[in-house]
């Protein structure tokens, strides 16, 4: 009996003890359950939430890199090619890529915006379906601003549109409605029916409609329909939406939040314990970004397109808007050439407005420039990136050159194509001091704010001065990038950046191969043919030429026809002045200056000061002719005059400032020469063959034959008589003796005029006259 009761105590202990162990395993699992779930709660609270900006400043400071950091703004993934070849060893984790594609989608949706919506999804369904085992991205971009009316959209096209997007042909794709300025109307519709809403925070989801409007069954099903496909926003909220009438509450209970309809919740609190319920929002209902994200139908909020592309760990030139997947490419081409002035922008600016006005989608600047004025380049530069890329693309084609602040137009637009002869960069006509630098970079840096492609820092390089450039590679992502010192500082990420190599201080002067290996191009062409290949333009290309006064401006302007202005001018004052009277010469002279000092002012590089120089120079030139011969300094000082201003009339600068402006200084020189020994020429020429023609031989002021004998014999009785000087003798002029106007001189001594001389010798023809008062020798 006692056997039996011990071992009757001794199983009752060990089944107590195998009842323990299942209740302890139980414990266990649940505790690693709940752990689990509050560490996945917390890691996408901090990931998506407010504390994610935290986080990264403590990563920061304590030296953490994020080992997936997504590609920065203004940087696609194609970035900056390196330099330099990766070492071995050190290759970069490789990240599969996500098919994703951007369309945009202008409000209201009226009309047929709606099939060419779909139209451009479905010509993308097979890129974004191609990655297997990964669902390709659908960012739908909304676009509220570009039209006043864009809370007006049509329910029946929203429907479609939102039912299209829910169906089975869209299953393997995922769908994400961005709305960086919120959407209202039936647009609304459009939103709900993607997997995920991104908004800016302070966007406005709603109102759908207005308060005085009645919502009719049909529109209120709609919206639940399509809510409940797809679950990314609750049905009643989405009622609630699209009918002020309708009034929904958010209910927490001790199961969580829930969104339902206000005469529901006496139900609910027989269901669950309700802790508390508050209103969603006001009647008609309007959300914003972080009203949504608070109540769980937005999961993103991001600040901008760049910001999105972060958050979805993708490439930012993925969510560039492509305007052709619409309508396809609608192109036009305007010329930008000759220096950068006030006037040339504001003539290529009236064309590209002109083009748009005709509904192209696609923009091409013809830049064959060597700069002149930073300032203006940056106004246009400004102007392009005004520009809506969903709307317009604007691609800038640089055959020859784009020099200094003349690389700031063509980088300013979205894509750049080179020529592989063709320059970019450099010095220029623009002289840039260290002042201008910083208010160029400072202004560059907010043109290009928001921009997904282009560099910061790279672009100033190629303009300013000693501006000192540095390539970077990101550890994590093997990513190459350039920043100077003032771009790199207030990066979030400047940790994970490593410095390979400096730059040559700016400006850098690149070709077309070297630009794509800077990531700055794409690959170089050969003609604009294969421009127009490559973008698959076609033949409805548009060239917006200049009109016949811009054509023949930009003829007059170009350095062989200015030249030859400059050989008319002059082979017209050799005939006026060879010739009696004011007559042909002179009105052909006159009519070829006039022409070219205003072509050359028309072009940007000539001005007041110009012509008031040449004149200042001729009026010197005729008083040492015809008024005050023998001085000079009027004749010198008059021909250095006319030569200056013709040479500052050909160039945007007044001294040399760099290599190229050295450069420019010496072709206008040897134009100027070149002009002058045509004259010359014309000169000799006539003066040998005129008089000889039967025709023309009277035309030329020909001297008289002279008869040295008798004139010496008429000279030498001169000697001893008295006249009065008729000019200042210094030492040479003209005196009036016994009445007869004769060519004098004086011996070392100045004469002014008005004074009593007598001759005193002659030499070679020559009269030497002193005072009548001093005593002859």
């Amino acid at each position: 009996m006692i056997c039996r009761t011990q071992w009757y105590n001794v199983f009752r202990s060990a089944a107590s003890l195998r009842l323990m162990a299942v209740y302890v395993r139980r414990v266990m699992f649940s505790v690693l359950i709940m752990v689990w779930a509050a560490l996945w709660v917390d890691n996408q609270f901090v990931q998506a939430g407010p504390l994610a900006e935290a986080v990264e400043k403590a990563k920061a400071a304590a030296g953490v890199t994020n080992e997936n950091v997504a590609p920065e703004q203004g940087v696609g993934e194609k970035g900056v090619q390196p330099a330099l070849p990766p070492t071995a060893g050190s290759e970069p984790p490789q990240r599969v890529e996500v098919s994703t594609v951007s369309v945009a989608v202008r409000l209201p949706l009226t009309g047929g915006r709606d099939n060419a919506i779909r139209a451009a999804i479905l010509r993308q369904l097979d890129r974004l379906q191609s990655t297997s085992g990964r669902r390709g991205q659908l960012v739908l971009q909304f676009d509220a601003t570009s039209d006043e009316y864009a809370s007006d959209s049509d329910f029946g096209r929203s429907l479609e549109l939102a039912r299209f997007l829910t169906n089975s042909q869209m299953a393997n794709v995922k769908t994400i409605a961005y709305l960086p300025d919120g959407a209202q109307g039936h647009a609304v519709l459009v939103a709900l029916a993607c997997e995920d809403i991104v908004m800016a925070p302070d966007a406005l989801l709603g109102p759908v409609v207005r308060n005085k409007e009645t919502v009719d069954e049909t529109v209120r099903a709609a919206y639940k329909d399509i809510a409940g496909r797809r679950r990314t926003v609750p049905p009643p909220l989405a009622v609630a939406l699209a009918d002020p009438s309708v009034r929904v509450v958010r209910a927490i209970t001790e199961v969580g939040d829930q969104i339902v309809l206000s005469e529901r919740v006496p139900t609910l609190r027989e269901e669950v314990q309700v802790l508390r319920v508050e209103d969603v929002g006001p009647r008609p209902l309007v959300l914003s970004g972080r009203r949504c994200r608070e109540i769980g139908i937005v999961q993103l909020l991001v600040t901008g397109t760049a910001d999105l592309a972060r958050s979805l760990d993708i490439n930012p030139e993925q969510l560039v808007l492509d305007p052709s997947m619409e309508r396809g490419w609608k192109a036009s081409v305007v010329s930008l050439s000759g220096p950068i002035s006030s006037d040339s922008v504001a003539r290529v600016r009236v064309r590209l407005e002109e083009a748009i006005t005709s509904k192209a989608n696609f923009l091409c600047l013809k830049i064959d420039s060597a700069g002149g004025s930073p300032e203006q380049s940056l106004v246009l530069a400004r102007w392009l990136r005004e520009i809506n890329p969903a709307e317009v693309k604007t691609v800038a084609y640089i055959p020859n050159q784009a020099r200094s602040d003349a690389a700031l137009i063509a980088l300013a637009c979205d894509d750049v194509v080179m020529n592989e002869t063709a320059v970019l960069g450099g010095e220029g006509a623009a002289t840039i001091d260290a002042r201008q630098a910083d208010a160029i970079e400072a202004a560059w840096q907010k043109i290009m704010q928001g921009n997904l492609k282009t560099l910061e820092a790279l672009p100033l390089a190629l303009v300013l001065p000693d501006y000192q450039v540095s390539r970077f590679v990101q550890q994590a992502t093997g990513r190459t990038e350039y920043f100077s010192s003032s771009a790199l500082l207030p990066r979030k990420d400047k940790a994970s950046w490593k410095k390979q190599q400096d730059l040559a201080p700016g400006p850098l002067l690149v070709d077309g191969l070297q630009a794509e290996a800077y990531g700055l191009t794409d690959q170089p062409v050969t003609s604009f043919s294969d421009l127009a290949e490559r973008y698959g333009l076609g033949d409805d290309i548009t060239r917006i030429e200049p009109g016949w006064a811009d054509r023949l401006l930009d003829a007059l302007a170009s350095p062989g026809l200015a030249w030859l202005l400059l050989l008319v001018g002059g082979v017209g004052l050799y005939i006026e002045v060879q010739t009696p009277g004011l007559g042909f010469g002179g009105f052909i002279a006159m009519v070829a200056f006039i022409i070219y000092f205003w072509s050359q002012y028309l072009n940007g590089t000539s001005g007041w000061l110009e012509v008031m120089l040449f004149l200042a120079g001729v009026v010197c030139l005729a008083a040492e002719i015809f008024v005050l011969p023998g001085i000079g300094v009027l004749g010198l000082g008059g021909g250095l005059l006319i030569v200056s201003s013709l040479v500052l009339a050909s160039q945007s600068f007044v001294l040399p400032a760099n290599s190229y402006q050295v450069q420019q200084l010496q072709v206008s020189l040897l134009g100027i020469l070149g002009a002058g020994a045509g004259v010359v020429a014309f000169g000799v020429v006539v003066r040998r063959w005129l008089p000889s023609t039967p025709v023309l031989r009277h035309v030329l002021l020909v001297p008289p034959e002279r008869d040295d004998q008798t004139e010496n014999v008429v000279v030498k009785q001169l000697i001893g008589k008295t006249g009065v000087t008729v000019t200042r003798l210094a030492p040479a002029g003209k005196a009036d003796i016994e009445n007869q106007l004769h060519d004098v001189y004086a011996d070392d001594m100045l004469i002014e005029s008005g004074t009593a001389v007598q001759v005193t010798a002659v030499h070679s023809g020559r009269i030497m006259v002193v005072p009548y008062s001093q005593e002859t020798i």
